[in-house]
């Protein structure tokens, strides 16, 4: 099976590699005992690692699980928190 030049569309899989580097982050801050923050302009979630499963990569962009939806998280700004002892 041959591209076609319809197909051969410049970064056509950048969405797909930049939504996995940054579930694989997500995902590695949280196995290590840290909480993810993901803040919009009005609203700032906190995650830890029991909601590990609540996030996911598609071709579509990064998403996280919101009862029975998923909310795209491409353009939430991230961060990372240690847990107070």
């Amino acid at each position: 099976m041959s591209l076609t030049n319809s197909k051969m569309i410049a970064g056509r899989f950048l969405r797909y590699a930049r939504a996995r580097k940054r579930i694989a982050w997500i995902k590695a801050q949280l196995m290590a005992g840290r909480i993810v923050q993901l803040a919009t302009y009005t609203r700032a979630t906190n995650y830890d690692a029991r909601h590990a499963d609540m996030f996911r990569a598609t071709k579509a962009g990064a998403f996280v699980r919101r009862g029975k939806s998923w909310d795209r998280i491409d353009l939430c700004e991230l961060r990372s928190f240690q847990v107070s002892q």
